[in-house]
């Protein structure tokens, strides 16, 4: 029995009811705190420039669609290299902490003169080195420790002496004597009076004068003061500087000035002043009230006090003016010319017989001639007696003083 296609039966439907499942709830629930997880970790802060996004000049560009493009130059790029800093480095001279200080202030000097394109940024450059230079120290704040540079003593002749001789062996023997230890170790302010650059600036400050001072009055006289005279009696010699000596030069001049009075400027320039203990020398040169009170010292070198000068009339110049009219009864000394002159000048200022004027000068020929409480030491001595202070010289003076 055939069945048509109209009435056959049609297979039943399923119908699917939706079943309610707790895993696919659970997924999401997972994954949305995942998502919230990551979320928190890339969150991060920006800041926006206010016064550039929020504009009302870029607003207006924004509604018309437009695009700002800057047509200025960039920016210059500079390249910086970054050195790490030493911090156990101490300067140890006075020529490394001015090197310091000078690329200190030319990083300074580049910091200052950015563009100010680039004033969006601020660069900030800190160093906190500093460093000060002192004419006898130095010192840094990098390390705690301080290092110290000596100032060297006084020298004479330490600017140069020239080339102005007659023949060579006279500028030979300067360097020869002056190079010497023994020469240097006496600090001869008799020489440092009127030939040293270096002394003139120690006379600037009290405390480097007194140094100077406190060196040149710890010498050995006994040994220092023969040195000087023979150095004087080398110095004329035909053979050193004999004819430049005599064509009066006045470097030559004054250096044999300056080594025969070495004794009396020895001894005036170290005396103290009892009530205050300062070199009365140093008391003298600083006195920025009466000028006059070094000229005396000076006359110890040959030199007339100027006229009208009137130093003040103290213990200081009643001592130093009584050495003087001691050494002024040598003919050797440059005082026999100058003393009387001076001493009278003192007396108009300070009273009749504050200096001695009855004193015959150059009466004593060739020796050191002294008041009474002072040694002598004879310029013109045995050789046997020089040679025996000899043996503390170096070998270089050997041929300067011909043994």
């Amino acid at each position: 029995m055939s069945i048509s296609a109209a009435n056959r039966p049609r297979p039943g439907r399923r119908r699917i009811h939706a079943r309610s499942y707790g895993a696919p709830s659970s997924v999401l629930s997972l994954l949305l705190l995942f998502i919230s997880m990551l979320a928190s970790t890339l969150a991060y802060e920006m800041e926006v420039d206010a016064l550039v996004y929020e504009s009302s000049y870029f607003q207006e560009l924004a509604v018309r669609g437009e695009i700002h493009i800057d047509m200025t130059e960039p920016p210059l790029i500079r390249d910086i290299h970054i050195q790490r800093r030493q911090d156990s480095v101490v300067p140890t001279s006075v020529s490394e902490a001015t090197s310091t200080w000078d690329s200190s202030a030319a990083s300074t000097s580049s910091t200052t003169s950015s563009s100010s394109s680039a004033a969006a940024t601020s660069l900030a450059i800190a160093t906190d080195t500093s460093t000060t230079v002192s004419p006898t120290a130095v010192s840094t704040s990098i390390s705690p420790s301080v290092t110290v540079v000596t100032t060297p003593l006084p020298s004479p002749f330490d600017t140069s002496i020239g080339s102005n001789f007659t023949v060579s062996s006279c500028p030979t023997f300067f360097s020869t004597f002056l190079s010497n230890s023994t020469f240097q170790s006496c600090v001869p302010v008799s020489l440092l009076l009127q030939n040293s650059n270096s002394f003139f600036r120690a006379e600037r400050s009290t405390t480097l004068l007194t140094q100077t001072l406190d060196s040149a009055c710890n010498a050995p006289l006994a040994i220092c003061s023969p040195l000087m005279a023979n150095l004087a009696s080398e110095l004329i010699a035909d053979a050193n500087c004999g004819a430049d000596y005599k064509l009066q030069n006045p470097l030559v001049s004054q250096a044999y000035a300056g080594l025969l009075a070495y004794e009396p400027l020895y001894r005036a320039t170290c005396l103290q002043d009892s009530t205050s203990g300062a070199y009365c020398f140093a008391e003298a040169v600083t006195n920025t009230t009466n000028d006059a009170d070094a000229y005396p010292y000076y006359t110890a070198l040959g030199l007339n006090m100027p006229a009208g000068a009137s130093p003040t009339c103290s213990q200081c110049l009643k001592d130093t003016m009584s050495i003087f009219a001691g050494y002024a009864q040598a003919t050797n000394q440059p005082l026999a010319s100058t003393y009387l002159g001076c001493a009278a000048q003192v007396d108009v200022a300070c009273g009749s017989g504050f200096a001695a004027t009855d004193i015959k000068v150059g009466s004593v020929k060739k020796s050191a001639a002294t008041r009474k409480g002072y040694g002598s030491i004879s310029a013109s001595g045995g050789a046997a007696a020089l040679l025996a202070l000899l043996f503390v010289f170096d070998d270089t003076f050997d041929h300067v003083l011909g043994y």
